[in-house]
């Protein structure tokens, strides 16, 4: 297994490219498609685009992504307002995503990748984190010694609030790999995390 964070746009998302035995998910892919397209190697196969809320730095490039590699786009429903491109550009920090967003669920087999969503409503309504084996992908719920701003369109400090307590539960040594920033781990930020 190998993890290439590509930290891109203007907000400095990372925008991760996941390989494991000859495939590929793209996780968050913010910006600049063709650059994240080149961390995949010729004789890999994209198994899917996974999308842990609908921000545009986040969702950026998924399109340009789904037409190169003809592969499917996962999102959290509740997220589903913040890409639609009749009410995208309602919500700030939105931009249309044009082709299907397939719906998430808990136990996900995508390609040859078993992954596990955690739903994490508080930075939106539909944000989630990727678990795949000793890996969590936090989008903009979990930062380093940092959380995800409330106070955009269909965030909640209260829903977050609640979120937060799921990762107590969590196995210490889980990797955390943020939208932003610097990557920890679970035992790390429950010891030095002022919001944990």
């Amino acid at each position: 297994m190998k993890i290439d964070i590509l930290p891109i746009g203007l907000y400095q998302e990372n925008s991760y490219v996941l390989h494991d035995h000859g495939h590929v998910l793209f996780i968050d892919p913010g910006r600049y498609a063709k650059t994240i397209a080149e961390a995949v190697n010729r004789d890999e196969t994209v198994d899917g685009i996974l999308l842990t809320h609908g921000h545009e730095d986040h969702t950026g490039a998924a399109d340009d992504l789904a037409d190169m590699f003809e592969t499917d786009i996962y999102m959290h429903e509740n997220d589903l307002a913040l890409t639609d491109p009749a009410y995208a550009k309602m919500a700030g920090y939105c931009a249309p995503v044009y082709h299907t967003v397939k719906p998430l669920s808990a136990k996900m087999k995508i390609g040859v990748f078993d992954i596990e969503v955690i739903e994490t409503p508080g930075h939106t309504a539909g944000s989630v984190c990727f678990r795949y084996r000793n890996l969590l992908f936090t989008g903009d719920t979990l930062f380093a010694s940092d959380i995800g701003r409330t106070d955009l369109y269909s965030g909640d400090e209260e829903e977050m609030m609640r979120s937060l307590q799921k990762f107590y539960a969590l196995p210490h040594d889980l990797r955390v790999l943020p939208g932003h920033g610097p990557c920890s781990t679970i035992g790390l930020e429950l010891q030095r995390n002022p919001y944990l």
